[in-house]
């Protein structure tokens, strides 16, 4: 996400987001010092926490980041998979977020859905 937010640091048009994995455990406040800490940039980057079952839900059924399998409790969902969604809110794709070539199709895949509002 370092990558991301460096090459994206000038672009105003593309916001990156991070939901957590541990909802019960990364506060708001645990959130702003992991922030401070790695040096993340709250104008291009949010750090989001909030219910753990909706957060589970938003990954399953919205970003399909993870498998609709059967689970108990909300089991932890961890994927390194970086989704690009577009203004309407639609998938555009998904990267390997551990992958250098992954994050660089992904740049370059935001310029061409950037090209393509204009």
């Amino acid at each position: 996400m370092h990558i991301l937010q460096d090459k994206l640091k000038n672009d105003d048009e593309v916001l990156l987001l991070s939901h957590t994995v541990m909802p019960e455990i990364d506060s708001v406040e645990v959130l702003k010092k992991y922030s401070k800490d790695y040096n993340v940039d709250d104008k291009k980057w949010n750090l989001v926490t909030g219910d753990k079952e909706q957060i589970y839900n938003l990954a399953r059924k919205s970003y399909l980041a993870a498998e609709d399998v059967e689970f108990r409790n909300y089991d932890l969902i961890h994927t390194e998979n970086f989704v690009l969604i577009d203004k309407e809110s639609q998938i555009r794709g998904f990267y390997d977020g551990t992958k250098i070539d992954e994050i660089n199709l992904l740049l370059d895949d935001i310029e061409i859905l950037k090209n393509s509002y204009r």
